[in-house]
C-alpha cells in the first residue's frame, strides 16, 4: 500500500469529520426512513475510512493496480489543502465525501426498509 495514499485518506478523513460537525453541529446525520420514521447514522473515523476504502477498492478493480493508485493518489491530493485554520476540503474533496456518504444513507435506507418489512 501507497504511504502516500494513507496519508491523504487520513487528512480526508479528518478534514471531512471537521467539516459535517462545523455545518451540523455533530457527527451525526439524521435519516428519514421510507416508511416514515427516522434514525440517525454517526461519521466516525472508522466509518469515513471504510467509504474511502472501499472507494479505493472499486478504483483498482476498474483501473487496475498502478493506474488506480495513480488515480487514488491524485485525486486524493486535489481533495485536501491547508490554510491558516488547518486542513480543508477542496470542492473536488467535498464532492467526493458528499458521494460517499450520499451512498451510506441510501444503504441505511435500504437496510432499513428490508428490516422494516420483516417486522
Amino acid at each position: 500500500m501507497d504511504n502516500l495514499i494513507l496519508t491523504y485518506r487520513h487528512r480526508i478523513l479528518k478534514a471531512a469529520l471537521l467539516r459535517h460537525q462545523r455545518k451540523t453541529g455533530s457527527t451525526c446525520i439524521v435519516i428519514s426512513l421510507p416508511k416514515g420514521g427516522i434514525t440517525t447514522l454517526e461519521l466516525t473515523e472508522i466509518v469515513i475510512d471504510g467509504l474511502l476504502v472501499r472507494f479505493e477498492n472499486i478504483a483498482r478493480k476498474e483501473h487496475g493496480s498502478i493506474d488506480g493508485d495513480k488515480a487514488i493518489r491524485e485525486l486524493y491530493r486535489n481533495a485536501v489543502d491547508v490554510n491558516g485554520h488547518g486542513e480543508y476540503l477542496t470542492e473536488s474533496g467535498k464532492l467526493l465525501v458528499d458521494e460517499l456518504v450520499a451512498e451510506l444513507v441510501e444503504h441505511a435506507k435500504k437496510t432499513a426498509a428490508i428490516t422494516q418489512e420483516h417486522l
